[in-house]
């Protein structure tokens, strides 16, 4: 069972009885400092106004609270993060998988996917693997990606870090999207 005024939460605030400073400093719900108070004299001045004391910092060592209506203040600051959360881009990383003898116009197919992408402000995996009798192709596999890496200069950049890793017949380089 849940007292009303006790924080169940790490950002929960405390108001009303769970404040436990003796002096306060008090601000009205217009926003003007009322100044140093004891916790019953401003509890009194709440209660009379039907509103609640909330703790909201700490000011000249003293807690500092305000005087407000509790429900409506979680209600716009619950509101003010959902609107953050949707104001927020997500970006997921695309994969790109090439082959080492891959055609020309499959490339440019490929390299207007990864435009798109990174308008979108995606980054990039480019992945390239070598199956069976291909592994003795390393050196044609790399070329292909460098060759790909190239032309996407002007949308891609490469991280100072990143670098072509081969991992097994696998051949992976992430590229991020030019701002």
């Amino acid at each position: 069972m849940q007292k009303r005024g006790f924080p169940q939460k790490k950002n929960d605030k405390r108001i009303n009885e769970a404040i436990v400073a003796r002096e306060l400093m008090v601000i009205s719900d217009t926003g003007e400092s009322l100044g140093k108070m004891t916790r019953d004299a401003a509890l009194t001045l709440a209660g009379s106004q039907d509103l609640d004391l909330v703790e909201v910092g700490m000011q000249d060592g003293l807690p500092l609270t305000k005087i407000i209506d509790y429900g409506k203040f979680v209600f716009k600051q619950q509101k003010q993060l959902s609107q953050n959360k949707s104001n927020t881009k997500k970006t997921e990383l695309k994969t790109m998988k090439l082959t080492y003898k891959i055609g020309d116009h499959d490339l440019d197919v490929r390299r207007n996917q990864a435009e798109k992408w990174a308008k979108d402000g995606n980054p990039m995996k480019v992945f390239l693997q070598l199956k069976w009798r291909e592994n003795q192709y390393e050196d044609l596999a790399i070329s292909k990606i460098q060759e790909f890496v190239a032309s996407m200069e002007d949308f891609y950049r490469k991280d100072e870090k990143s670098k072509i890793l081969k991992q097994g017949n696998t051949f992976n380089l992430i590229l991020y999207p030019k701002k």
